[in-house]
């Protein structure tokens, strides 16, 4: 005769464990996922500089020099947006093998 399952047994505590697990990644990949907007993922301000290890006020002079490219949503309180794309190709049109260095 098979063992019967109860919530006290190691199996469903293992799966509820499981379970809770799951849904805890599915809610933290949710939130990192952007809507597209014409086919261009963008980040908020907070993203970048995490993304790039820089201060928001490092973040405000790269606006400033327009060293990044940004857009203004003027609907929502003047929210700044950063394409995911252009930011890559300003980390790739400034990048620096430092191995060239090393010899």
């Amino acid at each position: 005769m098979p063992e019967v399952i109860t919530k006290d047994s190691e199996e469903f505590k293992e799966l509820t464990g499981w379970i809770k697990r799951t849904g805890k990644n599915l809610e933290a990949a949710a939130a990192r996922i952007r809507p597209t907007i014409a086919d261009e993922h963008y980040l908020s301000g907070d993203e970048v500089c995490r993304m790039l290890h820089v201060s928001k006020r490092t973040l405000q002079t790269l606006r400033d020099e327009k060293a990044i490219p940004y857009t203004s949503i003027t609907a929502v309180g003047g929210k700044l947006l950063y394409p995911e794309s252009g930011l890559y190709e300003v980390l790739k049109k400034n990048y620096k093998d430092f191995r060239r260095y090393l010899k």
